[in-house]
């Protein structure tokens, strides 16, 4: 596999810990939109004592490839990104964990980010939908059923998780149509955007916060691992690939989640992982393919 998919590879891994410790913070006494509020705005708080020191004019020199594009312009462009990628994708995948396993969450939400991301990338980038890319793209939905779904799906759940799903996949393809290079600036604006607008409906549905040491643990993993790691690895894999390739490539978010699962629960995976795995792993191999060997011509 080329090392530019590595980064859509990374962003799946480490996303593959959003349900489960969102499901275990609901359990100790937070709802959605204080998970949903929280994460980004801690991962805020990280990257701008990181990020301090750095001066104005650089910062805004590594967002946006276009040397002439007016500042307001670019923050603009990073402000309708956060509301989708963040406010959208965060707050209607963090409900829809509210209705059923988070595995059957990742598969619808995966599934439409994906399929969005092809529509919307052909309608507003003019990118080419092979065939090599729709089978891919049907085969690796076809995985992610195999691995994930357990049962019939509740309807909020479905609704919920395909909204975030629409937000993600338009998030993909509007970063790579504003030239926003992806990078740890770029997820800080997009952050700071996405709190402002997710503290709307946490204000809106405040109530007292019980903040145990295992609850602030898990916030702090879900601000760190795939809030500032796993969009750092998204926007720069967006970089390099098509908005429809890095969503499909994602889709094998559920394979890293039952890795880890085997790794640190004993969870030993069955017969439909093996068979759902390989549907996934050939259709990244498909919607790959041609941009791995136009990349080999080019050098």
């Amino acid at each position: 596999m080329n090392a530019l998919v590595l980064f859509a590879l990374t962003a799946a891994a480490l996303n593959g810990s959003i349900g489960v410790i969102s499901k275990l913070l609901m359990k100790s006494g937070l709802n959605p939109y204080d998970i949903a509020f929280l994460k980004p705005a801690i991962a805020l708080l990280l990257l701008s004592v990181l990020l301090f020191r750095t001066p104005i004019k650089q910062q805004k020199s590594l967002i946006s490839t276009l040397r002439e594009t007016n500042f307001k312009t670019v923050l603009l462009h990073i402000g309708i990104c956060a509301l989708l990628g963040i406010f959208t994708l965060f707050l209607f995948e963090t409900i829809a964990y509210e209705f059923g396993n988070a595995s059957n969450v990742v598969v619808v939400l995966m599934a439409a980010a994906a399929i969005f991301a092809l529509i919307f990338g052909k309608i507003l980038l003019q990118e080419t939908i092979s065939f090599s890319a729709v089978c891919g793209t049907a085969l690796a939905i076809i995985g992610i059923f195999v691995i994930s779904w357990s049962g019939s799906g509740n309807i909020w759940l479905v609704m919920n998780a395909s909204l975030a799903g629409l937000g993600y996949g338009l998030f993909s393809v509007l970063v790579k149509k504003y030239h926003l290079r992806g990078g740890i600036y770029l997820t800080a604006y997009l952050l700071l955007f996405g709190s402002l607008y997710l503290a709307v409906p946490f204000l809106y549905h405040a109530h007292p916060l019980h903040i145990s040491g295992q609850t602030a643990l898990g916030l702090l993993a879900l601000a760190i691992l795939p809030t500032i790691l796993g969009f750092y690895c998204t926007t720069k894999a967006l970089h390099y690939l098509t908005a429809g390739k890095t969503q499909v490539t994602e889709l094998s978010e559920p394979i890293f989640a039952a890795a880890l699962a085997w790794l640190f629960l004993q969870e030993i995976p069955g017969l439909s992982f093996v068979w759902g795995a390989l549907c996934i792993v050939i259709g990244i191999g498909l919607i790959n393919h041609l941009h791995l060997t136009l990349f080999s011509q080019k050098k």
